[in-house]
């Protein structure tokens, strides 16, 4: 027999309805046990199955996703820069993250946030940072957060309906297998953008020294 852990935790979510899915949503912004797009694929699968509608899903892990990200950005102001810079240096070496990412994207905050507040809630691991990144240059709350709560919309939108699409598809489907099926097809698309941006970026150096 096939283990299935997404799935598993889809079956005990589903027992608690929209709020459940709410508190899932609202945690995964701080404890990832395991990645969201895998979370919300099984969302949709479930939504298939009949745990919750599909709109309902999405709106539900949305509210719960922002209310993380808000938390996380208001707890950065809280706690001051310095201890704040401190701490996410720390969380990014637990995911392998470089710590001169974190400044460049600290830094880029200051020109670009609304565009980056949305943008960021599109790409892996760091979403889950870009709060702090905000909080940090004390730009306007309220035009981040909406921006974020765009980004997030879309990001957890995407994957509970790639989640239902397929498993409308096929019946007897493995949400796990699917899951790390997808996280291939992530990491390709993610791996194309950033060879696109740097040669763009690289030509666009070359003139300018001409």
């Amino acid at each position: 027999m096939i283990e299935d852990p997404v799935g598993t935790l889809m079956v005990w979510i589903s027992a608690y309805g929209l709020l459940g899915l709410f508190i899932i949503a609202l945690l995964e912004r701080f404890l990832p046990m395991i990645p969201s797009y895998g979370l919300f694929i099984g969302v949709g699968i479930a939504a298939v199955d009949g745990a919750w509608c599909l709109p309902a899903a999405v709106l539900a892990t949305t509210i719960g996703s922002t209310a993380g990200c808000a938390s996380c950005y208001y707890a950065t102001r809280k706690v001051g820069r310095a201890r704040s810079i401190h701490l996410i240096k720390w969380a990014a070496r637990l995911f392998k993250m470089p710590s001169d990412r974190i400044d460049q994207r600290v830094a880029s905050f200051q020109a670009n946030q609304t565009v980056l507040a949305f943008t960021l809630q599109l790409v892996p691991t760091i979403r889950l940072f870009a709060p702090a990144f905000a909080a940090l240059n004390r730009g306007n709350s309220r035009n981040f957060l909406i921006a974020s709560a765009a980004g997030i919309a879309a990001w957890n939108g995407i994957f509970i309906v790639v989640g239902f699409a397929v498993s409308q598809s096929n019946d007897a489907m493995n949400t796990t297998a699917v899951a790390l099926a997808v996280l291939g097809i992530v990491l390709v698309v993610e791996a194309a953008i950033l060879w696109i941006a740097r040669t763009v970026k690289s030509r666009r150096c070359a003139g300018s020294a001409l």
